[in-house]
């Protein structure tokens, strides 16, 4: 397995969410070779809409001799040179919007394949966070998000010198404090962090975010965010969160229609009311308790998939992957 890692940091459970990380798979024959010279592009289908992180399949027929290399581009930039005529690639660099996508194709005799198609990607976490005057500004959480109680955040500042300190309230409860080990002035990035600083409990939230410069206070904003449960277990210890698993299918699978949709609540601790499945926002199939197991019809393409569940006490719970109807 090649392993491509670009700038991605992670520290003592704090991850910058503009970090992101392009992972080559070996094939799985799930794209088909093309029956005569080309480029077969299986995801994600034209003018598909990702979640978070495409599923890029790609099988390329050489006219005569064989594949050698294979290039994955994105918007003319190379994010994977792969020898050999298959790509099975998840590229976790891609930021929010549309896309261009090129595969280029080489075969042993010099001569190349080319094809393309546009996509367009969302849910992830804006790369900047500009303020024009002096202040703070809050891009992420948006007031009224649900968002991963993993809470990640993307804050834009200026002082009238540099920022000196900045401070994150939840609930009226300092919940983190900057500058720390690793971040100071300017934060990574000049007026501007994005970052994670550990988890918040399910159900409604105020953030406030607080600054200061040389010169004492700047600014203060305020926005009131919904956090869904995204738990586990700890990879030490026996103690476990609430979280909704899907188990069928799995993240940038290829599926065929109707396909089985599988997933539950675990770890809750009071019961569970009812679980849904939406296909691109839209609702296809709801059940009662902790279980979803139903099948879904969909047309042919690169879809998003999410299960939502909520308790008898109204928190949320939700898991979010794209799928490809072959």
């Amino acid at each position: 397995m090649f392993v491509k890692f670009r700038s991605c940091l992670k520290l003592q459970g704090i991850v910058l969410a503009a970090s992101f990380f392009s992972l080559a798979l070996p094939a799985r024959a799930d794209c088909p070779f093309p029956a005569t010279a080309g480029i077969a592009i299986c995801q994600p289908s034209p003018g598909a809409t990702i979640f978070q992180i495409p599923h890029i399949e790609v099988a390329a027929t050489a006219a005569s001799g064989e594949i050698v290399d294979t290039k994955v581009l994105i918007d003319g930039k190379v994010v994977l040179d792969n020898a050999g005529s298959q790509v099975n690639l998840f590229d976790g660099g891609v930021s929010n919007g549309p896309h261009q996508l090129m595969i280029v194709s080489q075969d042993s005799f010099g001569r190349t394949l080319q094809a393309q198609e546009s996509f367009s990607v969302i849910g992830n976490l804006p790369l900047t966070c500009p303020i024009a005057g002096t202040g703070v500004r809050i891009c992420a959480p948006a007031p009224g998000d649900f968002v991963d109680q993993n809470l990640f955040f993307a804050l834009g500042f200026k002082g009238r010198t540099t920022i000196t300190h900045l401070r994150v309230y939840i609930d009226n409860v300092d919940f983190a404090d900057f500058p720390g080990s690793f971040f100071a002035p300017p934060f990574g990035s000049p007026n501007q962090l994005i970052a994670s600083s550990g988890a918040v409990s399910a159900g409604e939230h105020t953030m406030a975010i607080v600054v200061w410069d040389a010169k004492g206070l700047v600014g203060k904003q305020v926005v009131k965010f919904h956090a869904f449960f995204s738990g586990g277990c700890a990879p030490k210890g026996n103690f476990c969160t609430p979280t909704l698993a899907m188990n069928t299918p799995s993240d940038g699978d290829d599926v065929t229609s109707p396909f089985r949709v599988n997933g539950q609540v675990e770890f809750n601790t009071v019961p569970i009311a009812a679980i849904k499945a939406y296909l691109d926002g839209k609702q296809m199939g709801e059940s009662f308790g902790p279980v979803f197991d139903q099948k879904i019809s969909a047309a042919k393409g690169t879809h998003i998939l999410e299960l939502q569940g909520w308790d008898i006490e109204g928190r949320l719970y939700r898991v979010t992957e794209n799928v490809n109807v072959q």
